[in-house]
C-alpha cells in the first residue's frame, strides 16, 4: 500500500512522461546534418573553441562595450534579453533557492512565506503540490532541457526571470518554438569558456579575476565564485551553485537553500521522480574534487561579505562547517500552524 504523497508523486511522474512526448529532439535528417557541422568544427578549430561547437551556425551573439553579454539572436530570429536592465534588489532581504533533491518532499510550502525565490531545473514541478511563487530560474545543463523539455516548456511559459546560457537557449530552441518564451531571460556565461570566443588559458585567468569581479580558490582547478554575473559565473559543477552567484549578484544578503542534498544522488531520485524515471547524475562523480570545495570557498568568502546561507536539508553531503543546517520549521510564520501529517514528517 503506498502514501498519498507517493501516490501523487507516481501520478506525476506518467503526467509528466506523456507530456515529454509533446517535445520531440529534431528529427533524424536534422540531428545527422547537425553532427556534420559540429565535426566540421571540431575539424576546423582548435580544442580551445570547442564549447562553441553548437553554436557557430545559427547563433548569433551581440556583447556591449564591456565585453558582457548584451543579445542573441538564433537562426536568424532575435531573442529579447534583460541584460540591459538593473535587476538588483533594494535593501537587505531574504531569498530561497528550491533545489531538486528529496528533502524538498518533507517540506510544507503552504506553511511558509515564501518571497524572491529561486528555482533550478526541475524545480519548478513543484508546483503541482504547492503554489510557490518562482521569481527567478536557472537553467545551465545542456543535458537536463534534452532530458526534460517538458519540464523547460514550463518554465519559459512562465512569469520569471531565467538565467540560461547561449548554449541553453539554442538547445531549448532544437525541442521548444522560440513562440512560447513569456518569461524574462538574461544571458549568463561561464567565464573560462566565454560565448563564441576561445576559453581562457590558465596563464589568463589571473587577468580574468581582476576584470570580471571573480574570485578565485584555486587557479589550478579552477575554483572560484563571481560576484558580477554580467562578466560572467564561475561552474560548481552543479546548477544551485550558480544560482547562488546570481542571487549574491542580485543583493540577497540571506539565502535559504532547499533540497541541497547531493547524497548519493547516482541512486535517489530527484523529488519530482521515482526510481524508475530518474535521470542519471553526475554530482557524487563531482562531489569530492569539486562541489565540496567550491561551496566551502563560497561559504567563506559570503561570511567575510556578510551574506548568510542556510541549508534546510538536514542530511546534506555538505557539513555544517560549511552551512548552517536549519529545519524549515524555524521559517514557519508565528501565525501559522504546520498540518499535524507534515509536522511529524
Amino acid at each position: 500500500m503506498i502514501s498519498g504523497d507517493q501516490a501523487a508523486l507516481t501520478t506525476s511522474a506518467r503526467r509528466d512522461a506523456r507530456a515529454a512526448d509533446k517535445y520531440a529532439w529534431p528529427a533524424p535528417d536534422r540531428r545527422l546534418s547537425g553532427t556534420f557541422f559540429k565535426l566540421l568544427y571540431r575539424w576546423t578549430h582548435s580544442n580551445a573553441f570547442r564549447h562553441n561547437e553548437r553554436l557557430w551556425r545559427d547563433v548569433a551573439i551581440a556583447r556591449d562595450a564591456s565585453g558582457c553579454l548584451a543579445g542573441i539572436s538564433i537562426g536568424g530570429r532575435e531573442i529579447q534579453v534583460q541584460n540591459a536592465q538593473s535587476l538588483s534588489v533594494v535593501g537587505p532581504a531574504a531569498s530561497h533557492l528550491i533545489a531538486t533533491g528529496p528533502s524538498v518532499n518533507d517540506i510544507d510550502y503552504h506553511a511558509l512565506d515564501l518571497r524572491h525565490v529561486m528555482g533550478v531545473n526541475g524545480a519548478i514541478a513543484l508546483q503541482d503540490r504547492h503554489p510557490i511563487p518562482f521569481e527567478f530560474y536557472c537553467i545551465v545543463d545542456a543535458g537536463f532541457v534534452r532530458k526534460r523539455p517538458d519540464l523547460v516548456a514550463r518554465v519559459i511559459q512562465a512569469d520569471l526571470t531565467l538565467f540560461t546560457t547561449p548554449l541553453v537557449l539554442w538547445y531549448i530552441a532544437q525541442c521548444l518554438p522560440l513562440e512560447q518564451i513569456h518569461c524574462r531571460i538574461f544571458l549568463i556565461e561561464d567565464i573560462l569558456y566565454p560565448a563564441g570566443k576561445r576559453s581562457l588559458r590558465a596563464r589568463d585567468l589571473l587577468d580574468a579575476q581582476a576584470r570580471s569581479d571573480a574570485v578565485l580558490f584555486d587557479e589550478i582547478s579552477p575554483r572560484g565564485f563571481s560576484l558580477n554575473v554580467r562578466r560572467g559565473v564561475m561552474d560548481g559543477r552543479t546548477v544551485a551553485y550558480t544560482a547562488l552567484q546570481v542571487l549574491v549578484w542580485l543583493g540577497f544578503d540571506k539565502v535559504f537553500m532547499h533540497g541541497l542534498d547531493l547524497l548519493d544522488a547516482k541512486r535517489t531520485p530527484r523529488f519530482y521522480e521515482t526510481a524508475e524515471s530518474m535521470q542519471p547524475s553526475s554530482l557524487d562523480a563531482h562531489f569530492e574534487a569539486f562541489i565540496e570545495p567550491s561551496f566551502r570557498g563560497a561559504s567563506a568568502l559570503l561570511r567575510s561579505m556578510g551574506v548568510h546561507v542556510k541549508n534546510l536539508s538536514p542530511d546534506s553531503a555538505l557539513d555544517t562547517s560549511i552551512f548552517e543546517k536549519i529545519d524549515w520549521r524555524t521559517l514557519v510564520p508565528v501565525q501559522s500552524t504546520v498540518s499535524p501529517m507534515r509536522s511529524a514528517a
